[in-house]
């Protein structure tokens, strides 16, 4: 009866390693941090056109009609290893502290309107930037 409960123990822990391992609820840490500095640089040079984009810090912020949406990358120095905090900060004063499922989906939308701007300015519409920008 030992053996057979040792044996059912130990077959349990190794599913639940299993698990852990196989766990694809999102992107990695160090692949989020990666996608934060390419729209940061993307958010750095659109900020140099128009003053609806800001990136300062590890800040990148949209201004629209109706407030401020930022998005923040922060070092967390109570782990040894180099690992970040993605916040989502509103004009109203919300901080959100983003799991890495929510962290993808922010870079998403961040990108996807950061690259919708940098079209729009390409072609000089300052109309369209401002919906876009508006819409977020």
């Amino acid at each position: 009866m030992k053996k057979l409960f040792l044996l059912l123990f130990v077959l349990g822990a190794g599913l639940s390693v299993q698990a852990q391992i196989t766990d694809n609820s999102g992107p990695e840490w160090s692949e989020s941090n990666e996608e934060f500095t390419e729209i940061y640089s993307m958010a750095t040079e659109l900020g140099k056109r128009t003053d609806r984009v800001i990136a300062n810090g590890n800040v990148i912020s949209i201004v629209k009609d109706t407030g401020t949406t930022s998005f923040q990358r922060k070092r967390d120095n109570s782990v040894p290893v180099e690992f970040y905090d993605f916040i989502l900060l509103t004009s109203t004063g919300r901080k959100i502290t983003l799991n890495k499922g929510q962290t993808g989906k922010v870079i998403d939308k961040f990108r996807n309107v950061l690259v919708k701007a940098k079209e729009s300015l390409d072609v000089d519409n300052t109309k369209d930037i401002n919906e876009i920008l508006n819409n977020l």
